[in-house]
């Protein structure tokens, strides 16, 4: 990360920008909040000067009626501008929930590994909590030192300089609370996401590190985090709470000096009674803005620092801008010399890869492990961007698909199966609002899953998702991913490796879908081992070292790779 980008200011600044839409109005609320501010200076002032000198009860009623009106009016603005700043975070949260959706979902498949995880989700929290606390108010109160100030010297500008001091000295102590707290808020933060990335990782993984003995070894890793976090937050805590604590007990030595200063003034008789007492409420109301921003300084130095860090990551995903709707495809796919790798590492895994399909065909890609061949397949449903050459669907490449729209097109079956939390109905849908029962059931028994899921407690309403994909077996949530490939009937369906898990049973649905899908005009694209693919293809690829090997029809295929009928469940690895 730039180191640039970790100062206080541009993150400051940009989280103000977030309230631009209400910041003239809470200005102007501020403004009135700390004009009122001075009702209580001025009404001890009178009451010392004016009504004990005069002994009237009118007029002491009179003020004393004022200053609870004064009062009133500032709690009432005090209130509104928190309820707005609150509301405006709040606004300003739901449309950075937008651009944190886009980075987390698109980052990884475009960018490369998302740091530190899911660690901006965090970030977002941390940006919100600060904007809808004190801390932006404590920042908007801060010019109104200088009234106060002027008043004071006013008043005497012995009073006034002596405030004017304590200001110089609180704003030194906020100087040096930005620089002693910068880097072990970064630091925090930095362990903060490492150790968020490690709890997601035992989560995910926690059967495989029960089951091979790994435990001791992780929660020493993770102890070890921990301890890192704790000592990283004693350190900024530390830090913060000293500066807040020096600057509390300075501003009540000051309130006590101008106090004195004031008993000097009388005594002298350069000032009255009434000055001593409004001048040192005043006081304290000049430092309390500063003070106050001194006790947010903490939680400003870490929002600041994570919108720097949200901010960083928006900009490597900008939004996509929806291109104009093309009609639904239904004639080819083309693959023109394309090269691609995993995002964000300087690796090519595919190159040169062209070939063509034409609706109704199917094809076979078979290779050794490591051949490309799911890379292949990410690259051809737009799963990781290209970097070179086209995937065109009758003839338009895919950057010119919105993905929602092209998505609706496409049906695909990963090498590694997740369920999203929600019932297998709403799974297999797309969670698609606006699905038709008939659609879901449609999916279902184009997969031969149908029967399965009725079995099951609750039928389609059965609850799938978090750890263990709701208690199903590899083989049920591979043909509920088929399911979820087929529904909506789409042009381009890609398997990868789709039967890995299936049983006979599970192979015969899904030569059964594959045969189906060719009828109505969909292609399909099938990576496996199993002979029993090359049933209902129309050509078989072979792929090595990242590119395409041959690639024929399915006669001439098999006669080349000397194929001969194998028994079901056999594995075929072409070289």
């Amino acid at each position: 990360m730039d180191p640039a980008k970790d100062n206080l200011v541009p993150g400051l600044r940009g989280m103000l920008q977030v309230l631009a839409p209400v910041l003239w109005p809470v200005v102007a609320f501020s403004a009135i909040f700390n004009v009122l501010l001075l009702a209580g200076s001025f009404f001890m002032l009178l009451v010392y000067d004016d009504v004990l000198a005069s002994r009237s009860e009118a007029t002491l009623a009179g003020l004393l009626l004022m200053v609870t009106v004064a009062y009133a009016f500032q709690g009432s603005i005090d209130v509104i501008r928190a309820r707005v700043l609150l509301h405006s975070g709040a606004k300003a949260d739901r449309r950075l929930c937008d651009r944190l959706y886009d980075v987390i979902s698109r980052y990884e498949q475009e960018i490369g590994p998302l740091p530190a995880g899911l660690a901006p989700v965090r970030d977002l929290d941390l940006v919100r909590s600060y904007l809808t606390g004190p801390g932006p108010l404590a920042l908007l109160d801060l010019p109104y030192v200088l009234l106060f100030l002027l008043i004071l010297t006013i008043f005497h500008w012995a009073l006034g300089l002596a405030t004017v001091a304590g200001v110089v000295v609180m704003v030194a102590l906020m100087v040096l609370g930005d620089r002693r707290t910068r880097a072990p808020a970064h630091r925090a933060a930095a362990v903060a996401g490492a150790r968020f990335a490690m709890a997601e990782d035992i989560r995910r993984n926690g059967e495989a590190i029960r089951v091979l003995g790994m435990s001791g070894r992780r929660r020493s890793s993770w102890d070890k985090v921990s301890l890192a976090l704790i000592a990283a937050h004693d350190e900024l805590a530390g830090v913060s709470g000293r500066v807040q604590v020096i600057s509390k007990a300075f501003r009540l030595f000051l309130q006590s000096f101008v106090l004195a200063v004031g008993a000097f003034l009388v005594i002298d008789g350069d000032a009255t009674g009434g000055v001593i007492i409004a001048g040192s409420i005043l006081s304290a109301r000049a430092l309390m803005p500063v003070e106050q921003t001194i006790g947010q300084w903490k939680a400003m130095t870490e929002a600041s620092q994570a919108w720097n860090r949200l901010h960083g990551l928006t900009d490597r995903v900008p939004p996509r801008l929806a291109p104009m709707p093309l009609p639904p495809p239904r004639r080819s796919l083309e693959v023109q010399g394309v090269a691609c790798g995993p995002p964000g590492r300087q690796k090519v895994t595919v190159a040169h890869a062209s070939f063509r399909l034409g609706a109704g065909e199917a094809l076979a890609v078979i290779g050794h492990s490591g051949s490309g061949k799911s890379s292949l397949m990410r690259a051809i449903t737009g799963a990781w961007p290209l970097l070179r050459g086209a995937v065109r669907l009758d003839g338009a490449s895919l950057e010119q698909w919105d993905p929602v729209q092209l998505g609706a097109h496409l049906g695909y079956v990963p090498q590694t199966i997740e369920m999203f939390e929600g019932t297998i109905a709403q799974n297999i849908a797309r969670f698609d609002p606006a699905a038709s029962a008939d659609s879901v059931i449609a999916a279902a028994r184009s997969a031969d899953v149908h029967d399965l899921i009725v079995s099951l407690p609750g039928g389609y309403d059965y609850r799938l998702g978090g750890p263990g994909g709701g208690g199903l077996s590899g083989g049920q949530k591979q043909r509920l991913a088929l399911a979820r490939a087929l529904y909506g009937d789409p042009f381009l369906i890609v398997l990868d490796e789709p039967n890995s898990n299936l049983d006979a049973p599970g192979e015969d649905a899904l030569v059964a879908a594959v045969r189906h899908a060719k009828a109505r005009g969909a292609m399909v694209i099938i990576v496996g081992h199993r002979p029993t693919i090359f049933a209902h293809v129309d050509h078989i690829m072979i792929m090595a070292d990242g590119q395409i090997a041959q690639m024929g029809e399915r006669g001439e295929m098999l006669k080349r790779i000397n194929f001969s009928p194998a028994p079901a469940g056999s594995d075929l690895r072409a070289g």
